[in-house]
């Protein structure tokens, strides 16, 4: 009778048991192994650190969730209970997690379609700054007064965004106002040979310069160089006092908005 109890019901359970064993042991090596396999392979891409630890995690734990589920399916578990189980965990994390995983296929997207990458310079969601890390659910942007944004990429998507960086130059927009007994061809040639003399503005395309507008009490002069990105911001303040010196030089004269008061005598009946 005992070797009956042994044969029917001790040996397929210690079975069972040791072949759950086994599985959690291997697919805990398996886990285990993968951080070294994926550091190896992601390095190698354009990934963030950021990104690459969250591949690393994710895929660790889905192992050790796989060889869980493989385990208890050797204990005798049903299958279904077990499908069961996980689709109610997931199903609830999806809730629990929504607007994290928002921001994370928000996250998905920036990867594969690259809008922008470290180093550029964006600007969203009434922030501009150079990009400095896509992380696995916002984005941190360094803005040059010194602060730092982290912005969610889910709104960053929601709002769309201007890359400052994409074709490797910019316009800078300059705008001067001159008197009008002020001379506007000689103001226009003033900046145009200031520009010319700019090694960093760019011959191609051409710098424009050009009245735009006659305003109530001055001419307003255009510029429109283009110079690469990473000289834009410091050559805006450089050509200002460029032509400000410039205009001093040749007499011409910045007016300041002004008003003429005119007084009636009015004799009382």
């Amino acid at each position: 009778m005992f070797t009956d109890l042994l044969e029917t019901y001790v040996i397929p359970i210690a079975l069972h048991v040791l072949l759950a064993v086994v599985v959690w042991i291997i697919g805990r090596w398996l886990a285990r192994k993968s951080q070294g396999w994926l550091t190896t392979s992601l390095q190698k891409t354009a990934l963030t650190e950021s990104i690459i630890s969250l591949t690393k995690t994710i895929v660790y734990y889905g192992i050790l969730i796989l060889a869980g589920a493989v385990a208890l399916a050797a204990l005798g578990v049903p299958v279904t209970i077990i499908a069961a189980t996980l689709g109610i965990i997931v199903v609830v994390l999806a809730i629990a997690l929504q607007a994290s995983i928002a921001n994370l296929a928000a996250t998905v997207i920036f990867l594969l379609f690259k809008p922008f990458k470290p180093g550029d310079i964006i600007e969203t969601g009434g922030e501009w700054g150079i990009v400095h890390e896509i992380q696995i659910l916002s984005t941190v942007l360094n803005a040059t007064d010194g602060k730092t944004h982290i912005l969610p990429n889910g709104k960053i998507q929601a709002a769309g965004l201007t890359n400052y960086s994409t074709r490797g130059v910019l316009r800078i927009d300059l705008k001067f106002r001159i008197g009008y007994d002020g001379d506007v061809e000689k103001a226009k040639v003033i900046v145009t040979n200031l520009l010319a003399a700019e090694p960093r503005v760019l011959a191609q395309p051409p710098a424009q310069v050009f009245v735009q507008q006659l305003a109530d009490s001055s001419v307003e002069l255009v510029a429109w160089p283009f110079v690469k990105v990473e000289d834009w911001g410091p050559l805006q303040t450089e050509l200002v006092e460029r032509v400000k010196t410039g205009f001093d030089a040749a007499g011409i004269v910045i007016p300041y908005p002004q008003q003429n008061v005119h007084l009636y005598a009015h004799s009382g009946q």
